[in-house]
């Protein structure tokens, strides 16, 4: 009886209803091999096209089929050909990728556009999305700019219509205005959630692994044909780094701090303005710049800053009964708005219990104090120099403890 049915379904097409309220059907011819989840693979398709048609992307009349062997040229052509060994979701990506492409083909960006339509509309369960965003990650940090960030966000504020508009040939940089005050801001948010922050674009991959970039260890000049990103490493000895855009023509700059513990802080760039990078307790310091349309040209200069933005003195660390007792004397300060001492649970995987603030206002010498109530789970601390411009350096850390009269035994780490 199955087989019949199918076969029916091969021969008249099946009427596929729209979303609700829609009064008109949409007809399709759906081809299907019998396979152990065939109902899940129909169900699956019938939704992906319902939402294709309300997205305004012509589906009508289209043949598609399921089938074990997708590549069998005995049979008759089809617009999408979708293996049924594939899970749901990834066929939901195949054919949303298929529509697409029938009305792009002729466009250079043609497969791009299809793949990012297919990607936004998938289940995040979709493998072939996944592996989607990592591609998307990887070109972007080896300087794709145009079909990564920008068509991204050409799809964030334009959405369907927006990918329709540059297959009939328009530009994506004049669809989002080209010289448009707060472009560039909108490029680096989605360029550096991408790869900072998958998740605030809504992507299942985690963030980008920084190794192999670039290093640039002095002044740096660096001129672009066309529209780019790059990212550098920034290297040096000395406790900080001072960076300073001197021309910024048709560019945007941002600085990327990497930090050990995993959390990030991204800085503007403007020239003529030196931006000093604390490298204690950073993993990366990393340079980015951004070229709009036309001759771009942005040039650095880079210097070692010593003893910044805290020389540190005589740390003292005592457990006494329940109570944690910190005192560190600071030789020098420069540039420190604050100190701020966190308190991580240890026990399993750290997690963050307490924040403290100590601001200060002293440019010289000083001696700064804290205290804490212990509870019962192992916990260490870990203290840092917030500069007035918003980023951390590491001071020390101290060994994790539990409450207890005994006092540490080892010297925090410097």
């Amino acid at each position: 009886m199955k087989r019949k049915l199918l076969a029916l379904a091969t021969a008249v097409g099946w009427c596929l209803p729209l979303a609700a309220g829609t009064a008109s059907k949409l007809e399709v011819v759906l081809e299907a091999e019998p396979s152990p989840n065939l109902p899940a693979q129909v169900a699956g398709v019938e939704q992906t096209l319902a939402v294709l048609a309300q997205r305004g992307w012509p589906v009508q009349g289209m043949r598609i089929r399921l089938a074990r062997e997708p590549f069998d040229a005995t049979r008759f052509a089809a617009d999408v050909v979708l293996p049924t060994s594939l899970a749901p979701e990834d066929n939901a990506f195949l054919l949303v990728r298929g529509v697409v492409a029938r009305l792009v083909s002729g466009h250079p960006w043609g497969e791009v556009l299809a793949d990012c339509v297919a990607a936004h509309l998938a289940p995040p369960s979709s493998r072939l999305r996944r592996e989607w965003e990592a591609a998307w990650q990887r070109k972007l940090l080896a300087g794709e700019l145009e079909r990564t960030a920008l068509l991204e966000l050409l799809w964030r504020q334009k959405g369907d219509a927006g990918v329709r508009q540059v297959a009939e040939g328009q530009s994506p940089w004049q669809l989002l205005g080209a010289d448009a005050a707060g472009l560039e801001e909108a490029l680096w948010e989605v360029a550096l959630a991408g790869l900072l922050a998958p998740s605030k674009l809504g992507f299942v991959v985690g963030p980008v692994l920084w190794d192999g970039l670039a290093a640039m260890g002095g002044d740096g000049t660096f001129r672009f044909v066309a529209p780019s990103v790059r990212f550098l490493a920034l290297e040096g000895e000395a406790e900080a780094l001072g960076l300073m855009p001197t021309r910024l023509r048709r560019a945007a700059a941002r600085a990327v701090v990497l930090y050990d513990d995993g959390r990030f802080d991204t800085l503007l760039l403007a020239p003529g303005e030196e931006a000093v990078l604390p490298r204690m307790g950073v993993q990366r310091v990393v340079l980015a710049v951004l070229s709009l349309p036309g001759e771009a040209l942005a040039s650095f200069a880079l210097r070692e800053v010593r003893d910044y933005p805290v020389r540190l003195g005589e740390v003292e660390v005592v457990q006494q009964d329940d109570t944690l007792q910190l005192a560190w004397e600071v030789e020098q300060q420069q540039d420190v708005a604050a100190y701020v001492v966190e308190v991580w649970g240890v026990s399993s995987k750290p997690t963050l219990q307490e924040r403290s603030v100590i601001p200060t206002s002293e440019a010289g010498p000083a001696k700064l104090f804290w205290a804490w109530e212990a509870a019962g789970e192992p916990v260490q601390v870990r203290v840092y120099a917030l500069t007035r411009g918003g980023l951390l350096a590491k001071l020390f850390t101290t060994p994790s403890f539990a409450a207890s009269s005994q006092q540490l035994d080892q010297a925090p780490e410097h």
